[in-house]
């Protein structure tokens, strides 16, 4: 018994130090993600007060030259040009980010994550059951069981860091 205990032991302390570990790469990742995130949002908020001014702009000038009728035409033409200005933003900073996890997990580190990633799948999913991993082409992997489904394609991952930014992207455009 002291020895299954003994080993126990050591498998708890195994588990402790993986897990801080990896919270600690976590850490890391999600600060350089936030450095980087923020220079991104610094150029695309100057970006998108250039696109926003010049946009407004015209507005103005289409205002001043159309009856009223056509006064909420052109408005609804400048927010198509705000939203898609806003969504050309986005796409480049979910870019900028796809670009700066990959740089910066090459090597290897990228392939560590992901097989931490498809442990925690595993044990979130399993239990008795089955997981199967389904690699995604962009990188990443989709894990099943049963009608229950984790994705952790890189994609989905960067996206959902991309919109836990959401309050400091909304900014973008006040």
């Amino acid at each position: 018994m002291n020895g299954c205990a003994g080993s126990q032991d050591a498998l708890q302390a195994v588990r402790r130090t993986t897990l801080d570990r990896a919270a600690a790469d976590g850490e890391s990742l999600r600060a350089g993600a936030r450095t980087r995130a923020e220079v991104v949002l610094a150029a695309a908020r100057a970006e998108a007060d250039s696109i926003v001014a010049a946009r407004r702009a015209d507005a103005e000038h289409l205002a001043e030259a159309e009856q009223r009728g056509h006064l909420a035409a052109a408005r609804a033409q400048v927010a198509a040009m705000v939203l898609s200005a806003q969504q050309d933003v986005l796409e480049q900073a979910r870019a900028a980010a796809r670009a700066a996890v990959v740089e910066r997990w090459d090597g290897g580190r990228l392939e560590q994550m992901l097989t931490r990633l498809q442990e925690d799948a595993r044990r979130r999913l399993g239990g008795d059951r089955p997981v199967q991993i389904v690699p995604v082409a962009a990188g990443g992997f989709i894990a099943r069981a049963d009608d229950r489904q984790i994705d952790c394609s890189l994609d989905s991952l960067l996206d959902r860091c991309v919109d836990s930014l959401g309050a400091e992207l909304a900014r973008l455009w006040q």
